[in-house]
């Protein structure tokens, strides 16, 4: 009888010492997943871009014996620059762009006669842009435009030229873009880019002293992106 008791009385203390000790545990439920720390969300940066140019038609207006409207066929060619900007936020930037594209001329026609070329055209852009855009984990896609100046040399020669043709002219540029950057770090991400450039008209004089003027025209780019940024 005295043991029966002992074993009843060591079975409640058990029971309320477990008891206690549950009390004593933290609840175990959902346990949410830490999001990844934001990015900076303003600051200077600088990016690099390099691509592939595909040019549209151009048109020009040569004086061969008198004046005529001709077409210049062109290469595709290679792209390269780099811009110096500034991130208000995670949706508003503004930035300062230099660019430098190169493309072949492979011909000119008009008057009903192609003339085989030779040379290229040199298009050098100074441009202030507007980029708009957002984060989405460690992706940002955006949309651009911006405006500015274009310096386009040309520099042709063929044999069945008149005079070739070595000159250069300023003109008004605009253009606009969309690409999608994703961040290696806090600081240095990768991307890709499509962008159209319209340059405005343009006039040059040849070796003879005759006027060449070359219509606006407007060339597509696919490019890689690099991006660095400097905090705020």
């Amino acid at each position: 009888m005295f043991f029966r008791k002992l074993s009843f009385v060591g079975s409640a203390l058990l029971l309320s010492g477990g008891l206690a000790m549950a009390a004593d545990l933290p609840e175990m439920g959902y346990v949410e997943q830490m999001e990844p720390a934001p990015l900076p969300p303003a600051g200077f940066y600088a990016s690099l871009h390099a691509g592939y140019v595909m040019p549209g038609d151009v048109d020009a207006e040569f004086v061969f014996g008198g004046t005529v409207d001709g077409d210049v066929d062109v290469e595709d060619g290679y792209r390269i620059g780099g811009s110096l900007g500034y991130d208000f936020n995670n949706m508003i930037g503004v930035e300062a762009e230099v660019g430098f594209s190169s493309i072949g001329v492979d011909s000119i026609s008009a008057a009903g006669t192609t003339i085989q070329t030779s040379g290229d055209a040199n298009v050098l852009t100074l441009m202030g842009n507007v980029i708009i855009g957002n984060h989405y984990d460690r992706w940002r896609p955006y949309l651009g435009a911006g405006v500015g100046a274009a310096h386009v040399a040309l520099d042709v020669s063929g044999t069945a030229l008149p005079d070739d043709l070595d000159d250069n002219d300023w003109a008004f540029a605009a253009q606009a873009f969309v690409g999608v950057d994703y961040s290696l770090t806090d600081a240095v991400s990768l991307g890709a880019r499509y962008r159209y450039l319209h340059v405005g008209s343009t006039d040059y004089t040849d070796d003879g002293d005759d006027p060449v003027s070359v219509d606006s025209f407007g060339n597509h780019s696919v490019e890689a992106v690099l991006k660095v940024k400097f905090g705020g």
